[in-house]
């Protein structure tokens, strides 16, 4: 049996546990009895393609996968790590480091997690997202004589479990289908047309959502995700409290960067793509042209005499409204006389072939932090340089900037997360969706 220390007692289900104990003394009382539950609803100028814990292109996974799907291992409030879908903390014996899955463990779809599963998951995230952050690790490898451990190789077992406790290492069953997205999070996920939706796990390993369901639904742009919260349409305000007004007894919410956006340069630059170059030009972009598009962390600008390389195409993902206005702004900043940016849009696959392929002039994109740590700053940043350089990142780390000056892409800001929600929902903070709950009075 796996012993749950002090430190660890600040985790999800310990403050559900705190939530409902409340609510049961609150409903004992003569007071209006409130109801834990509700449903949440979002307007998000983001593309809901699918939902993929293993990538890194993607501010959708950044929000709503760590709701969806768990990890071997989660963080306290001291940023230490604690067993999650692990029964315990790794073991080493022998130059090996086992870990040793939980007994029961099924998926919101009802699939049985084995140790092959978690193996797998973690083979998936390292070609993918997880690759420079993986990279430090031997491959895993399941054990005979134990059908329930995972073993690695040569592994430091405090630095294994926090690399585990990362959402870019979360576990998903074997065959798993980006498009019906299954794990063993406080929400299971249907994807549809219009959005996502999730909907209370009752198989959740950690403990089901206090919410019955978030309604995730895609915004034209920035100002319709904001008008919608002002009528009433949603329950949240994406990046403010109301597009004209603000929203009466909206409260503000801060849920930190999800990522950076990112300006990468391909073969079609030909010199302006060198090392350092594109970070030069994100480098003089004026921070008060782009903060209200939700981009912070940007420094005073330094004059760099915009774009003087071939006239082309800014390619963006055509499904990304805020990626889009984001893009038209840098294209318009950087554009000069006889050397003029246009966008470009395209589908994500056609993205991603891009960037494979490297035949193109300019792109903007979306890299997702998984961890705080410089190391997980530099893992991101290398993954999203290219498989060669993810495979063999610097060992001293820096901020981005510092270490975009050294690659071929440029950090145009961090990507945060904020704005305001209804009044009625309660312990949002930093985006919990997970432990987050609507106040429904009843007579």
């Amino acid at each position: 049996m796996t012993t749950i220390t002090k430190a660890q007692s600040s985790a999800p289900l310990a403050r559900r546990c705190f939530l409902l104990g409340v609510l049961s003394s609150l409903s004992a009382s003569a007071m209006l009895r409130p109801r834990y539950g509700g449903t949440l609803r979002v307007r998000l100028p983001l593309a809901f393609y699918d939902l993929d814990p293993h990538v890194l292109d993607d501010p959708v996974a950044a929000l709503f996968a760590p709701a969806v799907f768990d990890t071997l291992y989660a963080l306290d409030v001291g940023k230490e790590p604690f067993p999650a879908l692990a029964a315990g903390m790794p073991e080493q014996q022998g130059g090996v480091t086992r870990v040793v899955l939980r007994p029961g463990l099924r998926t919101a779809l009802g699939r049985e997690l084995s140790a092959q599963d978690v193996i797998t998951s973690l083979q998936r995230s390292a070609r993918a997202g997880g690759m420079a952050w993986l990279g430090a690790f031997a491959t895993p490898r399941s054990e005979r004589r134990r059908a329930d451990s995972i073993l690695f190789e040569g592994a430091d077992p405090g630095q294994l479990a926090l690399a585990l406790s990362s959402p870019i290492t979360a576990i998903v069953p074997r065959n798993f289908n980006r498009l019906r997205p299954d794990g063993t999070g406080a929400f299971r996920a249907q994807l549809s047309g219009e959005g996502l939706l999730l909907q209370r796990n009752d198989n959740a390993a950690r403990g089901a959502a206090m919410l019955d369901r978030v309604q995730a639904l895609g915004a034209s742009d920035l100002s319709h995700a904001l008008r919608a919260f002002e009528t009433g349409e949603a329950d949240l305000g994406w990046l403010g409290k109301g597009l004209h007004r603000p929203r009466t007894g909206a409260r503000s919410f801060e849920a930190g960067a999800l990522g950076w956006i990112v300006l990468h340069s391909g073969a079609l630059a030909r010199d302006w793509g060198r090392p350092g170059v594109v970070q030069r030009l994100m480098d003089g972009l004026p921070a008060e042209r782009l903060r209200h598009l939700g981009l912070r962390g940007l420094p005073p600008s330094s004059p760099s005499g915009g774009w003087g390389g071939p006239e082309g195409e800014l390619l963006v993902d055509r499904a990304s409204p805020q990626l889009i206005e984001i893009s038209s702004l840098v294209a318009s900043l950087l554009s000069r006389p006889g050397h003029q940016l246009r966008l470009g849009l395209r589908s994500r696959h056609e993205l991603r072939r891009a960037r494979q392929t490297g035949q193109f002039l300019l792109m903007l994109d979306f890299v997702r932090r998984f961890g705080s740590g410089a190391r997980a700053v530099t893992a991101a940043v290398y993954t999203a340089a290219g498989p060669a350089l993810a495979r063999h990142p610097p060992r001293s780390a820096g901020d981005a900037r510092t270490m975009a000056r050294t690659l071929s892409l440029g950090i145009v800001g961090e990507l945060h997360a904020y704005g305001a929600h209804v009044s009625e929902l309660v312990d949002f903070g930093s985006w919990n969706l997970s432990d987050c709950w609507v106040l429904q009075p009843e007579g």
